[in-house]
């Protein structure tokens, strides 16, 4: 029987079916140079697809999400200037049949009809595609897609590093719930792909679905989505003897998280990992063992991967002999600049040595050799004299009495901060003001609003930009005077 690479739901895709689906693409497509190849579908499989031909076929794999605004989709379009673009029916009968390119129908064995659409004319590059391998898009702080290029380079170095982490079977089922323009979704597929091993999508709108679970043995998840399964009683539906591995990135693992996860998987690994898209999916790693370090009831981010160099900017020296500093990296993972932004953008350089900026605080053990992330450098607020970082001041009351959660909004219009938070039934904050007697008082939120649960982004994510909607009315509101 030949090996399964991808479940979809109730269908299943084995490595011949994507072979022979890939032998049909190639046939349609043009000898050229043009190797970039964009996947924009509402069918998953497209994307896993796209993704297999690409690096099968040394072509480079460029997803972009069908739920971006069409203004979005047509400028990071304009910017990789792909060859080809696959996508279904539905969406190119919706909004690119007027377009000025050439549409082919092509039927998929196994995976049925999409469209082709090419270039009537071949557009120069206005950058290098050579050694590429995939092009993925982040706004970082500003809002605006910044296209980030990987390389084979940095990819085997990743791979290399990967592997010293944890052996990936066969016969492994690797959990994806991420969205295909997030990076994590292509360490499922590589790790899938380089190890013979297969991929359980799990989309969405079935997220909830318990029977999506059941058979698969590594999962790589936010640690939010850890906390929403546990919440909707959807961890019992994941196997304890099957299960594996359990790789957390993308968000703080709490040490809290760890003991949720001793209690359902005694015997699972748990890894914490840390790494912007820049840096090839993720540059450092630490395996949670029985005794594990954190700070702030922060898990460790260890130590960073074999070929990676770090600087610390602005770094200062803490009491307890630790340095505090903006992380800096350089080295086999890192990007080598974005396309679509003037060269030397984010980065910086030391010894004549180009490190990108993650734009991440982190504390770092000299001793042990090991960092501990700290928050985002742009959290960081003036506050009643003192210099703050909000995700600080989150760690801080998210371990105070029957807090279990917090979130942290700063208005630079009223100078004043919003703090949501999540706890048990029934307890209100006014009534346990005791348990802040510690906390001094330049550290204390102005508004305290308890919630029952944090809005998610599409990532699963606290949707920061929603609390602050809401933070900004509620002040409007509060204080007219100032309008």
């Amino acid at each position: 029987m030949d090996q399964i690479f991808l479940y979809n739901r109730s269908k299943r895709y084995s490595y011949h079916d994507f072979d022979t689906a890939c032998a049909a693409l190639r046939k349609k497509l043009p000898s050229g140079s043009n190797r970039k190849v964009v996947v924009l579908s509402s069918h998953p499989e497209l994307y896993y697809f796209a993704f297999y031909f690409c690096f099968t076929h040394d072509f480079i794999y460029c997803p972009i999400n069908i739920d971006d605004t069409i203004p979005m989709i047509e400028n990071k379009i304009e910017i990789i200037n792909p060859g080809v673009i696959i996508t279904n029916e539905n969406f190119f009968l919706s909004h690119w049949r007027e377009k000025e390119q050439v549409y082919e129908p092509l039927h998929l064995p196994s995976f049925g009809s999409c469209f082709l659409c090419f270039q009537e004319t071949e557009i120069a590059d206005g950058f290098s595609t050579v050694d590429l391998r995939y092009i993925l898009f982040t706004s970082g702080t500003t809002g605006a897609a910044k296209a980030v290029p990987i390389s084979n380079a940095n990819i085997a170095a990743f791979t290399d590093n990967m592997q010293q982490l944890f052996e990936v079977e066969e016969t492994a089922v690797i959990a994806n719930t991420f969205k295909f323009s997030f990076d994590l979704s292509i360490w499922a597929m590589l790790m899938a792909w380089t190890n013979g091993a297969a991929i359980s999508h799990i989309d969405t709108d079935h997220l909830l679905n318990h029977e999506q679970y059941a058979h698969c043995t590594i999962f790589c998840m936010l640690p939010s989505m850890l906390r929403i399964l546990q919440k909707q009683q959807l961890l019992f539906s994941i196997s304890p003897n099957r299960t594996k591995h359990f790789l957390f990135c993308g968000e703080p693992l709490y040490d809290s998280d760890v003991q949720l996860l001793r209690e359902y998987f005694p015997r699972a690994g748990i890894y914490n990992c840390y790494g912007p898209t820049e840096l090839s999916i993720y540059c450092s790693a630490y395996k949670v063992e029985t005794e594990f370090h954190t700070w702030n009831r922060v898990v460790s981010i260890g130590q960073l991967n074999i070929g990676s160099k770090a600087y610390l900017g602005n770094a200062m020296l803490l009491e307890d002999g630790n340095l505090e500093g903006e992380l800096y990296v350089s080295g086999e993972q890192t990007f080598n600049g974005y396309i679509n932004l003037p060269e030397g953008t984010g980065f910086f350089e030391y010894d004549g040595e180009q490190f990108y900026k993650t734009g991440d605080k982190v504390i770092y053990n000299q001793e042990e050799d090991r960092y501990y992330y700290a928050g985002r450098v742009d959290r960081e607020v003036k506050y009643y004299g003192h210099r703050i970082n909000l995700n600080n001041l989150e760690y801080v009351f998210s371990g105070i009495g029957p807090i279990s959660d917090a979130a942290a909004i700063f208005s630079r219009k009223y100078m004043t901060i919003g703090l949501f938070f999540t706890s048990t039934p029934g307890f209100k904050l006014e009534e346990n003001m005791h348990l802040l007697q510690h906390i001094p008082n330049w550290l204390r939120p102005t508004h305290y609003f308890p919630t029952p649960e944090f809005p998610l982004n599409a990532n699963f994510k606290t949707d920061y930009s929603a609390l602050e909607t809401f933070y900004n009315r509620y002040l409007e509101k509060k204080y007219p005077s100032q309008q």
